[in-house]
């Protein structure tokens, strides 16, 4: 499906609420904090500007946190439309991967000892 203006927010809200449940978990437990936070791309069909203020606005709350945001598997339309925002830019290019693997193998070695 596409992450157009009627429901940009509702993603951008419902990640930052799981990414909130995850790590109040995670204090509780005493397990390390969230550094990376992968997310799929290929069901994303397209993207509007909504869409990508959407992400923008994600990755800077994800910032204030101190988490990287990584994209994996977007499709051709929605990396197109990334790379014409600046959005790879403002992400990094070596943040955007073709497989949640590739993403996962990469951002392990980066990880910080808790």
């Amino acid at each position: 499906s596409a992450i157009y203006f009627s429901n940009s927010n509702y993603i951008k809200e419902r990640t930052l609420r799981w990414l909130t449940d995850e790590e109040e978990q995670l204090n509780e437990n005493k397990q390390p904090r969230i550094q990376y936070l992968i997310v799929e791309m290929s069901p994303v069909t397209d993207i509007d500007t909504s869409g990508i203020h959407a992400l923008e606005e994600l990755y800077r709350s994800l910032q204030k946190r101190d988490v990287q945001l990584v994209l994996a598997n977007p499709g051709q339309v929605v990396i197109d439309k990334l790379h014409a925002s600046n959005f790879a830019t403002l992400i990094g290019e070596d943040n955007i991967f073709l497989t949640v693997g590739d993403a996962v193998l990469t951002c392990v070695p980066k990880m910080e000892e808790p």
